[in-house]
């Protein structure tokens, strides 16, 4: 997959201008990707209602994802296509996830921050996916951030998504 390009359009989702879209091409063809900043939507060229990428996306995602799904047209024009929160999780750094709001028909961001695993106790967080080896960090579910539904990008930027990286100068 190579990236050929990235930049800032509108959304269809909310009144923003702030969302990043990105070109890929792959072995299949031209992809498009969108993330909306501020709302946290995203969506691809390959989510068109009709597809098998949406209907694999609907059998392995959580049921607060799928009741949130929104479908439009991608910036620019072309087919319908569904759109979801998004759900990062940055193994080193911690996780953003949408949350229900706890008394009401509302949801928010969460971010969780991920914490060290002292060595010693390694041992007691085994990565399946890749078997013999351990997590090195785990999410510290207790001091959890929320924030409101509009404000994702206060949310990445909780996370260090924005962060540049130290550069020793010496």
């Amino acid at each position: 997959m190579k990236q050929l390009g990235d930049k800032l359009v509108d959304s269809p989702i909310c009144d923003s201008n702030a969302c990043y879209e990105s070109e890929f091409q792959t072995e299949n063809g031209l992809v498009k990707t969108w993330l909306y900043m501020t709302s946290g939507y995203t969506s691809n060229t390959t989510m068109t209602l009709d597809s098998e990428g949406l209907k694999q996306t609907l059998e392995l995602t959580a049921d607060l994802i799928k009741d949130l799904r929104q479908d439009h047209e991608p910036p620019g024009g072309g087919k319908k296509l569904a759109w979801f929160p998004t759900a990062i999780t940055m193994p080193e750094k911690g996780m953003i996830f949408p949350e229900p709001i706890k008394g009401e028909n509302d949801w928010g961001w969460t971010v969780v921050k991920a914490i060290p695993i002292p060595e010693d106790e390694q041992h007691k967080y085994p990565d399946a996916t890749n078997p013999g080896t351990n997590y090195k960090y785990r999410m510290d579910m207790k001091n959890l951030k929320r924030f409101d539904k509009l404000c994702f990008m206060d949310a990445a930027e909780e996370l260090g998504m924005f962060a540049k990286p130290v550069v020793n100068e010496d």
